[in-house]
C-alpha cells in the first residue's frame, strides 16, 4: 500500500455498519493518505446539531447534494483546507447527512467523474456515484494537483477489486445457490452468532482529574458468556481518588478501595481473564462504547469489541437510547450477580440485552410475545 502525503486533512466519517465490511474502501484513506482520519459515527440514527469537537473551522463536506458547488469550478483560494467524507451505502450516507444537523451546516461541494466507478462489487445508484475512496482522490487531485501517488493508490484498490472478483468467480455455485444467514440473523452482528462462545460482557465506571485528562478505569466487572466466570476489580485513578459524589453515583465507598489495584496490575489481570475464559481472541462487548474504549485503553491493544446499543438498534431500531429501557421494551430478565456499585445492575442489563440477541438470531425468541 503506497502512502501518499497529502496536504489537505481528509475526515472521512463512517456509518458503524460500514466498519467492519471486509472491502469497505475507507481503509485506504486511513492507510494510504498520510494526513487522514476516520471517525466512526456510534449513534448513527440519532440526530446531533452541534459539531464534534475533531472537526476544525474551516471544513467542507464532499456530498452531492442540491447546493453542493462543484470542486473544479471554485477559484483555488475559495477551495476548502479540510474535507469531510461520508462513508457507508448510499442509503446510509443520506441518513447521515440527515440526522447529523452539523453536516448540513458545512459548505458543500462536489464532484463530476468524467468515469463510472471503478468499484465493480457493490453497484452504484447512478454513473457519476464512485467509492469513498475513489471520491476522495479526484477531489485531492483538483485540491492539490502538485502531489504526487494518487495514482498508484488507485492502482492498490484496483488490485483489490481484482482480487475479490476473481475470489467470487472461483467460489463454487451461484449466489443464488448459496445458503444465506436465517432472516433472523441478517441483522444480528455475526459475532453474537458466530463468536459468542468467546464473548465478555463488560461494564467499567471511569475518573479523570479536570476536563481534558486521561480517563482510568475505576471499577470494571466482566462475565464470560461461555463460561459465566466473573470478574471484578476496583482500581486506583492515577488522578487520585474520586470525590465522595462521584463515588456516590458510582454506588462505591471509600472502603471498597481497600483492595484497590493500580492501573497497571488491572491490565495485566484484565489481559488473563480474557484469555483464560475468552480464548485467544477475546470479544468485549457492552453497551455503551465508552466501556469498551477504556478497556481497550488499559490493555493497550484493541481487543475484538462490540457495541451491544449498535446491535440492538441495528435489530430494533434507534428508539431506544437506555439500556434500562431496552430491558424493558423486551420484557427481560437481567441475572443476578454480586458485583458491587452501579455495576451489578448496569452489567446484569447488558447480559440480558446480549443473550436475547443471540437468542433470537437462532431462532429461539418468540418476537409476537
Amino acid at each position: 500500500m503506497p502512502r501518499v502525503e497529502n496536504k489537505t486533512q481528509v475526515f472521512v466519517l463512517q456509518h458503524p455498519k460500514e466498519r467492519s465490511h471486509p472491502i469497505g474502501t475507507a481503509r485506504f484513506a486511513k492507510l494510504g493518505l498520510a494526513n487522514s482520519r476516520v471517525e466512526i459515527a456510534w449513534d448513527a440514527n440519532a440526530q446531533e446539531l452541534e459539531a464534534p469537537d475533531w472537526l476544525p473551522p474551516d471544513a467542507a463536506l464532499l456530498y452531492p447534494s442540491s447546493t453542493a458547488t462543484d470542486l473544479e469550478s471554485m477559484a483555488p483560494s475559495e477551495r476548502p483546507k479540510n474535507l469531510v467524507v461520508l462513508d457507508g451505502t448510499w442509503h446510509t450516507a443520506r441518513s447521515l447527512f440527515r440526522d447529523k444537523v452539523w453536516l448540513q451546516r458545512l459548505p458543500q461541494v462536489r464532484l463530476s467523474p468524467a468515469s463510472p466507478s471503478n468499484y465493480r462489487i457493490r453497484r452504484e445508484p447512478r454513473e457519476d456515484f464512485v467509492s469513498t475512496i475513489e471520491a476522495i482522490v479526484q477531489a485531492l487531485r483538483v485540491l492539490e494537483p502538485e502531489t504526487q501517488g494518487f495514482d498508484a493508490l488507485l492502482t492498490a484498490f484496483d488490485s483489490m477489486i481484482d482480487d475479490q472478483l476473481q475470489h467470487i468467480a472461483r467460489a463454487t455455485g451461484s449466489r443464488h445457490d448459496r445458503k444465506r444467514r436465517p432472516l433472523p440473523q441478517r441483522r444480528t452482528p455475526r459475532a453474537l452468532v458466530d463468536a459468542f462462545e468467546r464473548l465478555a460482557v463488560a461494564y467499567v465506571e471511569s475518573h479523570r482529574e479536570g476536563d481534558a485528562g486521561p480517563r482510568d478505569i475505576v471499577h470494571v466487572a466482566l462475565v464470560s458468556m461461555r463460561t459465566g466466570a466473573s470478574f471484578e476489580r476496583v482500581a486506583r485513578p492515577s488522578a487520585g481518588m474520586p470525590k465522595p459524589a462521584l463515588l456516590r453515583h458510582m454506588g462505591l465507598t471509600d472502603g471498597d478501595f481497600a483492595d484497590a489495584v493500580d492501573q497497571q496490575q488491572l491490565a495485566a489481570e484484565l489481559r488473563q481473564f480474557l484469555a483464560t475464559e475468552c480464548g485467544k481472541s477475546p470479544l468485549v462487548a457492552a453497551w455503551n462504547q465508552s466501556s469498551l474504549d477504556l478497556i481497550g485503553s488499559a490493555l493497550g491493544i484493541k481487543p475484538s469489541k462490540l457495541s451491544l446499543k449498535s446491535a440492538y438498534r441495528s435489530v430494533y431500531g434507534a428508539d431506544v437510547k437506555e439500556l434500562q429501557e431496552a430491558v424493558e421494551s423486551r420484557g427481560l430478565e437481567a441475572p443476578a450477580n454480586t458485583f458491587r456499585g452501579r455495576a451489578s445492575a448496569r452489567i446484569a442489563n447488558a447480559l440480558a440485552i446480549g443473550q436475547h440477541l443471540h437468542e433470537r438470531a437462532l431462532g429461539k425468541v418468540d418476537e409476537k410475545v
